[in-house]
């Protein structure tokens, strides 16, 4: 896990500034990757931080393994496979877009092969569908959000 700054070092605001600011002192928490200590009658009380610092799944390097682990899992089909199958079963749903792209890539790569290298291709199938379905939320999911803070502009009749 990330080292965390010291509370010491943070900045403090009270209670009343973050509910009078809240969608200020957020866009700032995030878009300058800093904590705040809220205050509570003058006493430090809270820490308001980024979700990232405290993300064990925050990282780069997260989807390269989960990647190295589904290409194991396809060629060695042991305990180990088993336990990889039911890790991504089970967390699909914080799987990124290039981790969930390889993945389908991969498995296609594989469920394609002349003769079958899988044992189970089916169990990969349906992985794959998994994923495919994630993938297609994750991609709908910024197209949604647009068209809430966007709404069509009104056109005035004639």
């Amino acid at each position: 896990m990330t080292n965390l700054p010291s509370t010491e070092t943070m900045e403090r605001i009270s209670r009343q500034e973050l509910a009078d600011n809240l969608d200020a002192v957020l866009d700032r928490v995030l878009r300058e990757n800093i904590g705040l200590v809220i205050t509570d009658g003058g006493k430090d009380d809270l820490v308001l931080c980024p979700s990232a610092w405290l993300d064990p799944f925050h990282t780069e390097d997260f989807g390269s393994v989960i990647n190295c682990a589904l290409r194991y899992a396809m060629h060695a089909e042991d305990k180990e496979s088993e336990a990889v199958i039911r890790y991504l079963r089970h967390r699909c749903g914080i799987l990124d877009e290039k981790t969930l792209s390889v993945a389908v890539a991969d498995l296609d790569k594989e469920l394609k092969q002349p003769s079958p290298s899988l044992k189970n291709p089916q169990v990969w199938q349906e992985l794959q569908g998994m994923f495919r379905q994630q993938l297609a939320a994750l991609r709908e999911a910024p197209l949604e959000n647009a068209e809430q803070q966007d709404p069509p502009a009104k056109h005035d009749e004639p």
